[in-house]
């Protein structure tokens, strides 16, 4: 492809994201003040800015959001480099990396529906200590799940973003030397933890620091995990406002507006707080450093992360297990430890209604991921050609930084004007929004680093460099390249939000059966949806890992045949 056709490719594409970006926060900014055309109004107006501070529910979902955000983050951050720093250069880092990969991808709802079933009264943890030790022949009365706190939102959302904040820190580790460092530091006297303290980790906070700050944003506007495990009374400010949105009565859209910008700049203002805190940090350490001590008081604060970590990491493999568990159970009663019985029944029962919803989200996985990995080529091609032209990366990760809730509901606006809601193209088109941004930075770091000679020579032998860059480098990078269409897939069947807004119930999928669900009590076939939403992006990651080992003989074999 000419360089000219890239560029204007390279173009095209940041307009394409661009303009709904703008849609989004047009669609949100103008009825907060007043200006919505669908109510007739036009004029400027603060209205909706008094009625929505004075409305009770905002500030208590507001201080609910932040407070579960905040900790949830600070916890996944504080478990996943503990969890880094006691088990590098040792055997369990290579176990730790190989049981996390699998985790990742898992859509949220489904962890979440297993951590429900797991932390809820009549849930695995009370029934392997009943009755023997708690006397409860029957579920307490217990609110540990969607309690008013949000601590089960919060343990369900750490549950989640470890094993990534653990995946994204194991991958940044490559660009750094810590071999070398820790060894240097050993020498000068220094124990293991205290040198990850004092070298290593400052260094490594600054590469995850997106991964970081896309955690924070997700965490402090998440629905889907807060509609199955977070409190109703009050809900999170991100769930309020969904169903302020779709209240019949469009007199609260306004308020839903104001709110939606509130909680933007509140994502801002937490990643604020976040740098100003690692500075703070950062002083801190600085000055323990000058001390002099081999054995610095922060390695306590890693061997507490690290045991929190394992619980956090037990709670996991729980969640995951009791699902096939629910699956495949005919009788399950409290407080028995197992199933009394097995059955295929609720497998069968979902029938036809689960291979539809199946069928649903393989599509838009498959076609969203196919569809950003070649937007991610051109985007990463553009900027190898131009290292310093950097507008790319401000437009695609700002469809991640900002809120779901405040985007989507402006761009809701957009499709009801060009009447486009509600079909499966614009599902896609809102998929492909959040799906890019997750496999161009997973593309990212392999595609630059490629030595550009292979294609060079390539080039000198034929010259047909399209067909080259197709046959040679994309060839070379198969893996990274696989790597990145199961995690594009994940992040598809894990989008809630877009597809319940832009389908408007007509476009229905796993997840959004799944949550719909998940508050019905009918445990085995929420399990059934969940199984079922977690195996296919488990199923895309091992294609992923299969097809680069044998793709190259598959091919040739093919080649012998056909010829």
């Amino acid at each position: 492809m000419g360089h000219r056709a890239n560029q204007l490719l390279y173009w095209v594409i940041i307009g394409g994201f661009f303009i709904p970006l703008l849609l989004g926060l047009l669609g949100v900014i103008l009825p907060s003040f007043g200006i919505d055309p669908a109510l007739g109004s036009s004029q400027f107006s603060l209205v909706h800015w008094h009625e929505l501070l004075n409305q009770p529910e905002f500030w208590s979902g507001l201080k609910l959001s932040v407070l579960t955000g905040i900790m949830a983050t600070v916890l996944s951050y504080w478990f996943a480099s503990s969890l880094v720093v006691c088990t590098y250069q040792t055997r369990w880092f290579q176990r730790l990396q190989s049981i996390i990969t699998p985790i990742l991808s898992i859509p949220h709802a489904a962890i979440t529906i297993g951590a429900l079933f797991v932390l809820s009264p009549s849930g695995w943890l009370v029934r392997m200590i009943s009755p023997w030790l708690t006397q409860f022949d029957r579920p307490p009365n217990w609110l540990t799940v969607q309690d008013p706190e949000g601590i089960a939102l919060i343990i369900a959302l750490v549950i989640k973003e470890t094993p990534y904040l653990v995946f994204a820190m194991a991958a940044a580790l490559s660009q750094l030397q810590p071999n070398k460092t820790l060894l240097t530091t050993r020498l000068l006297g220094y124990d293991s933890i205290t040198a990850w303290h004092f070298t290593l980790l400052p260094q490594l906070f600054k590469l995850v620091r997106l991964p970081v700050f896309m955690v924070l944003a997700f965490n402090l506007t998440v629905v889907d995990v807060a509609t199955i495990i977070g409190p109703n009374t009050p809900s999170t400010l991100a769930v309020t406002l969904l169903r302020w949105f779709n209240d019949p009565s469009l007199s609260l859209r306004g308020q839903a507006s104001a709110a939606a910008m509130i909680l933007a700049f509140s994502v801002a203002a937490c990643i604020a707080i976040w740098l100003l805190s690692e500075r703070c940090y950062s002083l801190i350490r600085k000055r323990l450093s000058l001390l002099g001590q081999r054995r610095s008081a922060l390695r306590w604060t890693t061997l507490a992360g690290m045991l929190g970590a394992l619980v956090i990491l037990s709670l996991t493999i729980l969640a995951l297990f009791v699902l096939p568990l629910w699956a495949f159970t005919r009788r399950w009663r409290f407080p028995d430890n197992w199933p009394s019985s097995f059955t295929l029944d609720n497998v069968f029962r979902a029938g036809q209604n689960l291979i539809e919803l199946s069928t649903q989200s393989f599509s838009l996985g498959l076609c969203s991921s196919l569809i950003s990995l070649g937007l991610a080529l051109v985007l990463l091609e553009c900027e190898r050609l131009r290292p310093k032209q950097k507008f790319a990366v401000i437009i695609v990760f700002s469809a991640i930084l900002l809120p779901q809730i405040t985007l989507l509901f402006g761009i809701q606006v957009g499709l009801l004007y060009l009447d486009w809601n509600g079909t499966w193209w614009s599902v896609l088109g809102l998929h492909t929004l959040y799906t890019l941004p997750y496999v161009y930075l997973t593309l990212k770091a392999p595609y630059l680093a490629f030595d550009q000679g292979y294609l060079e020579q390539a080039n000198r032998l034929r010259t047909t460099p399209t067909r080259n860059f197709w046959q040679v480098k994309v060839a070379l990078l198969k893996a990274p390249i696989g790597a990145a269409l199961a995690i594009g897939f994940s992040v598809s069947m894990a989008q809630y939000l877009p597809t319940l807004i832009a389908g408007e119930g007509r476009i229905n999928t796993l997840t959004t059966e799944a949550v719909a669900r998940a508050s019905s009590g009918n445990r085995k076939w929420v399990s059934v949806l969940a199984l079922a939403q977690a195996i296919l992006p488990l199923i895309c990651f091992y294609m992923a890992t299969l097809l680069p080992r044998y793709w190259t003989s598959w091919r040739l074999t093919l080649k012998r045949v056909l010829c």
